[in-house]
């Protein structure tokens, strides 16, 4: 009986829809405005792709089944400058996000994987918008990485020299002189 049982309940996790989740949502755009602070330096521009992912992860798992709802790439930006905003100010008050850029570009590259990203943007392989949602929403919602090579300390120093390229830019940054202090303070 509890055999039968168990692989009823089984069948039943795998048969279910996935439904979009905000909580998801919430840490792929948080993932996106990181990658994208770190895109700035030219060391980075790889993760270009792992942006434009987590974006989609975003978009797919804001959309509600029951309102039928797109996301355009304005409300995408718009997220992300608001998940840029909310970093910085963490960043500025001593926030240590090493271990949340470590979880993103994990969750990045299973999300990569887990898509085959090569097949995915290719342009002989374009795929419909809702096989295309159904993708991305069973794909994988955090990392499965437990155990990192790298020690936590060179995170940190990743996540303070994007901060610093990014506000060291010509165009206009949020909070760009504390940023500057912020960075110079840890590096006295």
């Amino acid at each position: 009986m509890k055999k039968i049982l168990s692989i009823l309940l089984l069948l039943v996790g795998f048969v279910t829809p996935t439904f979009a989740d905000k909580e998801v949502a919430d840490r792929a755009i948080r993932c996106s405005a990181l990658i994208y602070i770190e895109l700035i330096r030219p060391e980075m521009a790889g993760l270009t792709a792992g942006e434009a992912l987590m974006n989609r992860v975003y978009a797919y798992h804001m959309i509600n089944d029951n309102e039928d709802m797109e996301m355009t790439n304005g409300q995408i930006t718009a997220a992300q400058t608001d998940a840029i905003t909310k970093l910085t100010q963490e960043y500025i008050q001593g926030a240590n996000l090493a271990e949340e850029y470590r979880g993103c570009v994990y969750w990045m590259t299973d999300v990569a994987k887990f898509i085959n990203i090569s097949e995915y943007v290719s342009q002989d392989n374009q795929i419909e918008e809702d096989k295309e949602m159904e993708l991305f929403l069973s794909a994988p919602t955090e990392t499965s990485v437990t155990i990192f090579k790298n020690p936590i300390e060179t995170w940190e120093q990743q996540v303070d020299l994007g901060f610093a390229a990014w506000s060291s830019q010509e165009l206009e940054v949020p909070y760009k002189k504390a940023i500057l202090m912020r960075i110079s303070e840890k590096f006295e």
